[in-house]
């Protein structure tokens, strides 16, 4: 019988020190740009975030860090979002963060597209949903999903847009098809029986195999996570922070922080075929 996968269990004495590192680190929205000398760091783990906005802040201190002095910045207040939408509201309010990260990949293009986000880097590794159902459950493909009840995270996550992407390729029709806020939690519905299939991103997915389970798809393979400089950064500035986040690729401890294996150049034409796949 398939398993659900726990979440990390944390210590008390970690929940604090998180909570007086983030009185620190996280900062008011907008206050960061209008501070004389700090710069504004927007963060969205989206909906594989199982930390407090505290916990976030500490993971990207290092990380902020390392990017002031290339800003010539006092300091790069992190302001980390775990929701999707506050997330892309804040992105496109009149005080823009100076520098973005975030794993929606879908609403990352739309900034590319329609709103001038200039993209920097991205996660060397193609980003793909993943089709998972129990060890023993009799559905075996993707085409086999049509009227079944599929679960899938939040309706504005790349996860889910990919997925319904592939699933209109493949021609799957009128699966039964409904939400939840986070990718553990698909795993858990599908190993219970709540959910046929479920769609979850590339760590829950492997997981999932190890436990037991299957995987019976995957989508085609788009850009992933990213980091983006606001519209208004001169393009030198642009083009320094670029090579500022390559050079982490030899610092490997600073990238296991963030769950980044390699950063690569990123192209905007990546960002635009993605759209074009999920048709957004």
């Amino acid at each position: 019988m398939t398993t659900s996968i726990p979440a990390p269990r944390l210590h008390r004495r970690d929940l604090l020190r998180a909570a007086g590192a983030a009185a620190l680190c996280a900062v008011p929205v907008g206050w960061a740009q209008q501070a004389p000398g700090n710069s504004r760091f927007l963060i969205n783990e989206a909906v594989t975030a199982d930390l407090s906005i505290s916990m976030l802040a500490v993971r990207y201190k290092s990380w902020a860090d390392y990017l002031a002095p290339q800003l010539k910045a006092r300091q790069v207040l992190i302001d980390p979002i775990i929701d999707i939408r506050r997330f892309v509201q804040q992105a496109l309010a009149d005080e823009k963060p100076l520098v973005l990260f975030g794993k929606s990949v879908n609403q990352l293009s739309k900034l590319v597209r329609d709103h001038g986000y200039q993209p920097l880097v991205a996660r060397s590794d193609p980003y793909r949903s993943a089709f998972i159902v129990a060890k023993d459950s009799p559905i075996r493909d993707l085409t086999q999903l049509g009227g079944r009840k599929l679960l899938m995270p939040d309706e504005s996550s790349a996860t889910a847009a990919v997925a319904k992407a592939e699933l209109r390729h493949r021609g799957v029709r009128d699966p039964y098809i409904s939400h939840t806020r986070f990718q553990d939690s698909v795993a858990s519905q599908v190993a219970s029986g709540m959910a046929e299939a479920g769609v979850v991103n590339p760590t829950i997915a492997r997981k999932w195999k190890e436990a037991g389970g299957t995987v019976i798809g995957e989508t085609q393979p788009v850009v992933n996570w990213s980091v983006l400089a606001s519209p208004k950064a001169p393009p030198d500035l642009a083009a320094r922070l670029t090579e500022t986040l390559l050079a982490m690729n030899g610092q490997p401890a600073l990238l296991a922080d963030i769950g980044v294996k390699q950063w690569q150049k990123a192209d905007r034409r990546d960002y635009l075929a993605l759209l074009e796949y999920t048709g957004e």
